[in-house]
């Protein structure tokens, strides 16, 4: 025999055939013994036919191991009934449901059964698994069987699988884990994982009572804001199960509208921080600029001098930041490493003064890749920055309103001084625009022009070419342009 190919025997009818037993770990799940089937008469038939068919078996293999994990987590009970109820569909249509007639179904059922004990009374198999209920219900009735209703876990995983095609991983993971640890609240608050349509709102109040009563780690109680954030994640999901997921149209989200007393909002916690005096800042820009590392120094600067949320500045990439054009200014977009927090996130901000020669700074540093901040722009890497840089802030300032956003509430103190407009101000710092024509409409250039007037007046600077704070001063800068 001169062909030698894995898996291929010559009949005794001296044609070649593939042959080969089916996986001991997936025999629950393939219902045949062996994949065989005639490959040809000849070698070169044989030789011919051989990849293709190999590829057929191995993508059954593949997708039946895919169906034996996943049965195995149901038997963990890591599913939901629905979840478990789709795979069984999934395992009927692969074993032939669709393309046969009725008896052909029940022996296929009936081939499950078989793997059971049976009721001596009724002749139904004695405790099979979840999921081999299912096929067997599914296949008698030819796919009719009604699915189970949708829980909240169903929802947290739609939602989930949603978010995947647009999250980079590391954000994924992240939010993932949140999104489980507020749907694992609820599960222990009621006991159970709920049927979405029937949550009511007494189960709202007491999930939320629930999250109010624990303590965190340190044995302090947990804030109803924090209650309120998770909430809204909670809110999030079930909302979105209630557009996407077939759900009753009369189906209303208990939990939306529910009151926390205590919780503050946006605009309290906003007040929560105040703008760093001349003093402190002076004293935290000295300690930081000397002591920390040259890389989060820059940080630092380009924090002060453009108001940007932290992780929009350790996010920058080196095509992000232009330091030689007209308007010098740091372009803040979504990119892998870094998504941002609004839609309104997405803009230019000028750079003037020492936030210029900062930036001129970072991009003379050696680097691999095109990160501007290496170090930091990767997962938790801003929380990383945050947390170095208020271990300094915190030597020159005990104050719990003095933290490292306070910088954006000095830059909004410093434009609102120099009497920029509202609509300038939030171009600047990535705020909300008011009217369809201020979000809309407006070139870049445009923009740039007014913001980088806009943010010279705010800093006092009188150089026009706006080339940083080693050009020579001439007149002012902000009536110049």
């Amino acid at each position: 025999m001169r062909l030698v190919l894995r898996y291929v025997e010559k009949t005794k009818a001296g044609g070649w055939q593939y042959r080969r037993r089916v996986p001991k770990d997936l025999s629950s799940v393939i219902l045949k013994r062996e994949f065989k089937g005639k490959l040809g008469d000849t070698e070169r038939e044989a030789l011919a036919a051989y990849p293709g068919f190999h590829a057929k078996v191995e993508r059954e293999i593949a997708v039946a191991r895919q169906s034996a994990d996943k049965a195995a987590a149901a038997e963990r009970g890591e599913l939901s009934e629905l979840q478990l109820y789709k795979l069984a569909y999934q395992r009927a249509v692969e074993m032939g449901m669709l393309s046969t007639d009725w008896d052909g179904r029940d022996h296929l059922a009936q081939e499950i059964v078989d793997r059971y004990p049976r009721d001596d009374e009724t002749g139904y198999p004695l405790h099979p698994t979840k999921l081999d209920a299912f096929t067997i219900g599914i296949l008698q009735s030819a796919g009719e069987a009604k699915p189970p209703k949708a829980t909240l876990r169903d929802a947290m995983s739609f939602y989930l699988a949603e978010r995947d095609q647009t999250e980079a991983p590391e954000l994924r993971d992240r939010f993932k884990q949140q999104v489980e640890r507020v749907a694992g609240l609820v599960v222990e608050a009621l006991g159970k994982d709920p049927v979405l349509v029937k949550l009511t709102r007494d189960d709202a109040r007491t999930v939320r009572d629930f999250m109010l009563q624990r303590l965190k780690g340190n044995g302090k109680p947990i804030s109803p804001s924090s209650v309120a954030r998770d909430l809204n994640s909670l809110n999030a999901v079930i909302n979105h199960a209630a557009q996407e997921m077939p759900l009753p149209a009369t189906f209303k989200n208990p939990f939306s509208g529910l009151k926390i007393q205590g919780a503050k909002g946006r605009r309290d916690t906003w007040e929560e921080r105040d703008p760093l005096p001349e003093d402190v800042l002076q004293s935290a820009r000295a300690r930081i600029t000397t002591r920390c590392t040259a890389e989060l120094a820059l940080v630092w600067r380009l924090l002060e001098g453009t108001g940007c949320r932290l992780a929009e500045v350790t996010g920058l990439r080196v095509e992000d930041v232009d330091v030689a054009g007209e308007f010098p200014s740091i372009r803040v977009t979504w990119h892998e490493q870094r998504r941002l927090k609004t839609a309104a996130s997405r803009r230019y901000v000028p750079l003037v003064g020492d936030a210029l020669d900062a930036a001129k700074e970072a991009l003379k540093t050696t680097r691999k890749g095109n990160l501007v901040f290496p170090s930091y722009c990767r997962p938790r890497g801003s929380d990383a920055a945050s947390a170095a840089l208020m271990s300094h802030l915190r030597a020159v300032t005990n104050n719990p309103k003095h933290v490292v956003h306070s910088l954006r509430h000095n830059m909004k103190d410093r434009l609102m001084v120099a009497e920029v407009s509202s609509m300038d101000q939030n171009l600047i710092l990535g705020h909300e625009l008011g009217g369809v024509g201020d979000r809309v409409y407006g070139g870049t250039p445009a923009k740039l022009r007014v913001t980088t007037r806009a943010m010279l007046k705010a800093f006092g600077l009188t150089d026009p070419k706006k080339a940083g704070t080693d050009a020579e001063p001439t007149e002012n800068a902000a009536e110049a342009l």
